[in-house]
């Protein structure tokens, strides 16, 4: 059996966790420009407000019905995913962080264990220590697992938070129930053709035969069809590096000096540099873009990028802040406001792997100790407290409505760096 925790309304617990009477409120948390809501309480939800929805077109809405809206703060939401973690896998020996409020655990080993009565010790635990609501389906594979947690987050009042389908009657019932787009993997131009073909229900699409199923999905459908019938098909993942990595950023406020927006572009590299060094590998390419707001048709557009090879592979922060300078010289043009600019860096090898141009002089072993020194002391006073000249330490995050007792918790704890995936 497989349990998948998921922390409900994420976002919007963990602004309560700093605020205890935002409980019962409508509450929204906004996209780091302030600019879309990205998380929602349930009460947010009952008043018709939509994910993404521009939080501009709601403010009058916001006020009517004094619904709290808060700038996404990624630091505290990284901490608290990380704490729930933690105690969710202490309580197995296997399990995949599927993104920042959702891990799969392997109860594979538990014969002899009332699973749920397990899990509802780890739901509590996560509860007491860090004031996070989760929800918990448990199944034999992970797309039921998905299901089962989604019956839970319906009717909480009924599962207390915990519900398992463990048999074949309880897993019939929950895909009569559930409606074909919501199942994990169907998309909703997916889900379209499902119901041009007559599939409204997830039970629907078990009762298609195997060739339509793969004519209309291919082989992904096939499993799929496998795992809703409760046969395993995928496997936990182990985590493995990234291929590529990008910071990239919507500024709060358009920019129109060279300075500032070539300031913010070397501190995105910078924190490329850094991931690099986290995860013990060198990139050999390095991508700088900048463009302009493509809503403001008042204004003129321009949007440009570009990419340099680098002779030696490298996560010097020193090497890559000087590239990413060079290449933000190469494509920034005057008289335009700039809304989004970003690094991309990719191609990597291991850092112990770095294969060397005879016709290059090589000065990556001579960062090396600087840059492993300033990782460690950003890690253990807190995240641009030792940083280059050429970095302000500004939050590279546009957040206009921070609250007090978010300060509060600042100067009272050092946060990791936010690094997460959403699905």
């Amino acid at each position: 059996m497989y349990a998948l925790v998921d922390c409900n309304n994420f976002f919007v617990s963990c602004e309560r966790t700093l605020d205890t009477s935002l409980e019962g409120k409508p509450v929204v948390v906004l996209s780091n420009n302030d600019g879309c809501v990205v998380s929602r309480s349930k009460e947010a939800k009952d008043l018709g407000i939509p994910m993404a929805a521009p939080a501009f077109k709601y403010k009058d809405l916001f006020k009517l019905h004094d619904v709290k809206s808060f700038s996404a703060k990624f630091e505290l939401y990284n901490y608290k995913s990380q704490r729930v973690i933690d105690i969710s896998k202490s309580y197995v020996l296997e399990y995949e962080i599927y993104s920042i409020d959702e891990l799969f655990l392997d109860l594979s080993g538990f014969k002899y264990v009332d699973i749920h009565e397990y899990c509802l010790k780890i739901k509590n635990e996560i509860l007491i220590q860090e004031n996070i609501p989760v929800s918990i389906g448990i199944a034999p594979t992970k797309t039921l697992c998905k299901v089962a947690n989604r019956i839970v987050k319906d009717y909480p009042e009924k599962f207390n938070g915990v519900y398992i389908l463990d048999t074949p009657e309880k897993i019939e019932k929950a895909l009569k129930w559930l409606n074909i787009g919501d199942v994990w993997g169907i998309g909703r131009r997916l889900a379209a053709k499902m119901h041009d073909n007559g599939v409204y229900k997830a039970w629907d699409l078990l009762q298609k035969p195997e060739m339509w199923v793969r004519k209309i999905m291919g082989i992904h459908g096939v499993r799929m069809i496998n795992e809703l019938k409760g046969i395993r098909q995928l496997e936990l993942d182990a985590p493995s590096p990234k291929k590529s990595i990008a910071v990239t950023r919507s500024f709060m406020e358009m920019l129109t000096q060279k300075e500032e927006v070539r300031e913010r572009v070397e501190t995105f590299g910078m924190y490329c540099s850094e991931k690099l060094r986290k995860q013990n590998t060198c990139c050999r390419m390095v991508t700088v873009f900048v463009q302009t707001n493509r809503f403001r048709k008042d204004l003129p557009e321009y949007r440009n990028a570009i990419t340099q090879i680098l002779p030696n592979p490298t996560n010097s922060s020193i090497l890559i802040g000087r590239v990413v300078n060079d290449l933000f010289n190469a494509i920034y043009r005057e008289g335009f406001h700039y809304k989004k600019a970003g690094v991309i860096v990719n191609d990597f090898v291991p850092e112990n792997e770095r294969l060397i141009s005879l016709f290059e002089e090589d000065t990556q072993n001579q960062h090396l100790p600087v840059m492993k020194a300033m990782d460690a002391m950003n890690k253990k006073f807190g995240k641009d407290k030792v940083r280059l000249g050429s970095m302000s330490g500004k939050n590279t995050f546009g957040r206009a409505q921070l609250s007090p007792e978010y300060e509060a918790f600042l100067k009272n704890n050092t946060l990791p760096e936010a690094n997460f995936r959403f699905h």
